[in-house]
């Protein structure tokens, strides 16, 4: 049997440019008009050399680029699905202007606007050139090396450069809800972006929002510096710590592994759980992780503070979705052997009916014996528009038959954890987080 051995060739040093080409295809005409006339033949050859000497010259005009010339920028900190520029560097090493094609070798995991970025770099200074990045998923990748073609003096050939870029950056689920909740904490505006406080009569220590002065109001309370911004009395209003503790659970099977526009399920209960863990630290919460599928996939104990909020990010980032089925009872029963004290239990899962979820069911009943379980789920809103949509063929009213039967299973089995003292949440995908703090303020108002 023999085997062929693929070789790998070097890519060429230099790429020939259509005025070359133009060049070289001027000796046609007197090659053709040597079938009458012999001699000339010899001014196509003249033509052939003369276009090869000046591709040469042009490619010994036209710089070698190293990773001296060429660096890559990119963010230390990329969010799924967020939109990311990546900055190339092209610094000139001549004393004339360079044409540069820069080409990049992003993730596959990625998804990108352009392949391929054009620029002049003046002499002897540095161009910038940028594209925008989209990661798909989360996790930890890795860029390849830079390509670049610049551009000969004459322009007959570019010459091909090669430039080593290799570099790890590691995708986190969105962190622009934390960076926009922290600009609204910082202007008082929290509670009109409908994360509402739970409050407590009496003095407080927690800042809890910026609003209008009134005449009963204590006149130490008054921000002077929002009066002045706003030009009326502008009072601060603080709300009593109550810490507490709160268990976030992550269903990482295979019901959460559809998709819901361009992220799965998963990814999308993971960007809540971060803003979650984020608003329930930043209140003086103990905040705890368990991920699993047909196993414990990841675990965090209840903790305090900033340090604890940057490994559970960690966590969320490596967490992936499985096909296999969820083993609910083997995961709860974990968690109740490490965390025996009361806790809010926040789980992002997904049901399909009563009979598929009855494992889930019975789990959670036991669950909620010792803990107050909120269930979040992700409403899908194809089926939901199916469902309701006006049959104009057979196909259509089977689809339509099959929707409405699904959502009345999903809402029997809704009605049955609510029956077992479970509270739920069903919204699109936009307002899982809004939804899931505003009922986790909620159930933390009356908890004990």
């Amino acid at each position: 049997m023999i085997r062929r051995l693929r070789v790998r060739l070097p890519p060429m040093p230099f790429v020939p440019l259509p005025r070359l080409a133009v060049l070289v295809g001027v000796s046609a005409l007197p090659l053709a008009l040597a079938t009458l006339y012999a001699p000339i033949a010899w001014a196509a050859l003249a033509i052939c050399v003369i276009a090869l000497v000046l591709a040469i010259v042009d490619a010994r005009a036209t710089p070698r680029l190293s990773a001296d010339e060429v660096g890559r920028t990119v963010g230390a900190q990329l969010s799924i699905a967020a939109a990311e520029r990546v900055g190339i560097a092209v610094r000139n090493p001549i004393d004339r202007a360079l044409a540069v094609t820069v080409r990049d070798d992003p993730p596959a995991a990625f998804n990108v606007d352009r392949r391929t970025v054009r620029t002049v770099a003046p002499p002897a200074q540095t161009a910038h050139v940028e594209y925008v990045v989209r990661p798909r998923y989360r996790g930890t990748f890795a860029f390849g090396d830079v390509h670049t073609r610049q551009r000969g003096p004459l322009g007959l050939v570019e010459r091909q450069s090669r430039v080593p870029g290799a570099a790890t950056v590691k995708v986190y689920p969105d962190l622009r809800e934390v960076r926009r909740y922290e600009i609204s904490l910082r202007r008082g505006l929290a509670y009109d972006a409908g994360q509402r406080r739970a409050r407590v009569p009496g003095a407080g220590s927690l800042f809890a929002r910026l609003r209008e002065y009134e005449p009963d109001d204590d006149p130490r309370s008054i921000s002077w510096t929002a009066t002045a911004r706003r030009g009326r009395p502008i009072s601060v209003e603080y709300e009593t710590e109550r810490q507490q503790r709160l268990l976030i659970l992550l269903d990482a099977g295979r019901m959460m592994s559809s998709t819901l526009g361009e992220l799965t399920k998963l990814d999308h209960a993971v960007n809540t759980a971060l803003m979650l863990a984020y608003v329930a630290i930043g209140k003086g919460d103990e905040v705890g992780l368990l991920g699993f599928a047909d196993d414990v996939r990841t675990y965090l104990p209840a903790r305090r503070g900033r340090g604890h909020f940057l490994r559970m990010t960690e966590e969320l980032r490596r967490i992936e979705v499985t096909t296999t089925e969820p083993d609910y009872r083997a995961a709860f029963e974990f968690l109740r052997a490490r965390a025996a004290r009361r806790a809010l239990v926040v789980m992002f899962t997904d049901l399909v009916d009563e009979e598929a979820s009855r494992g889930l069911v019975a789990a959670v009943t036991r669950l909620a014996g010792n803990n107050l379980v909120l269930c979040c789920l992700l409403a899908d809103p194809q089926l939901a528009e199916v469902s309701t949509r006006k049959p104009d063929s057979t196909v259509a009213l089977y689809e339509r038959v099959v929707a409405q039967e699904v959502r009345d299973a999903r809402a029997k089995a809704m009605a049955t954890l609510r029956r077992r003292g479970v509270h739920t949440i069903d919204v699109a995908s936009d307002r899982l987080t809004v939804a899931t703090i505003q009922r986790y303020l909620e159930l933390k108002k009356r908890f004990l």
